[in-house]
C-alpha cells in the first residue's frame, strides 16, 4: 500500500512539474516558437529524458499525464493530447532502453561520458521527431522534412539546455549546502 502510494506521488509530482514548466514555457518562452507546433528550443525535452532515466515507467506515466493535462488545458482535443502524450512519453523510454542495451549501461547511469550522453539525446530527439511527424501525417496536419528537422533540433537543443540547467543548479546547491563535519 505504501509502495503504491509512493509510486502515485512520484507520477503526480512529475506530472505537476511538467504542467508547471509547460505553463512557464508557454507564458514566458513563447518567443521561442517557430510555428504553432514547434519551438526553436524545446527545453521540456530534457525533462522527459530525466524523468525516464530516474523513474522508468513511473516517469513515462508522469510525463504522459502532465503532457495530456497541459494540452487539454491549452485547448487541444482529447485524442491529440492523448496520442501526442503517449508518443512523447514513449520516445524517451524506447531511446533510453535501446541506448542502455547498445552501451551496456545500467540504471545507475554511472560512467556515462559526454559522447554517450549525446547519443542518448540524439536518439531520443530523433524518435520524438519521427513519432510526431508520423502522427501529424496520419491526422493531416503539417508534416514533412522541415517539421522533422525543426522538431529534432528543438529537442536536441532543449535536452542539452535542460540538462545544463540541472547541472548548474546541482553545483549551486552543493556550494550553498552546509559542509558536514566528520
Amino acid at each position: 500500500m505504501i509502495n503504491s502510494l509512493k509510486k502515485l506521488i512520484i507520477v503526480g509530482v512529475i506530472a505537476l512539474i511538467w504542467i508547471s514548466l509547460d505553463a512557464i514555457n508557454q507564458g514566458y518562452f513563447g518567443f521561442l516558437k517557430i510555428t504553432e507546433l514547434e519551438y526553436f528550443v524545446y527545453w521540456l525535452s530534457g525533462l522527459r529524458l530525466v524523468a525516464i532515466i530516474l523513474f522508468g515507467w513511473l516517469g513515462f506515466w508522469g510525463i504522459f499525464i502532465g503532457y495530456f493535462t497541459g494540452e487539454i488545458l491549452s485547448g487541444d482535443t482529447i485524442i491529440d493530447a492523448a496520442a501526442l502524450g503517449i508518443l512523447s512519453s514513449l520516445a524517451p523510454m524506447i531511446a533510453y532502453r535501446y541506448w542502455q542495451s547498445a552501451t551496456s549501461k545500467n540504471d545507475d547511469f554511472d560512467h556515462v561520458d559526454f559522447t554517450q550522453l549525446c547519443y542518448l539525446v540524439f536518439l531520443h530527439s530523433l524518435l520524438t521527431a519521427l513519432f510526431r511527424n508520423f502522427y501529424f501525417y496520419f491526422v493531416n496536419q503539417v508534416y514533412g522534412i522541415d517539421q522533422l528537422t525543426m522538431s529534432f533540433s528543438a529537442n536536441v537543443l532543449g535536452s542539452f539546455a535542460f540538462l545544463y540547467l540541472l547541472m548548474f543548479f546541482n553545483r549551486f546547491y552543493k556550494k550553498l549546502r552546509p559542509k558536514s563535519i566528520h
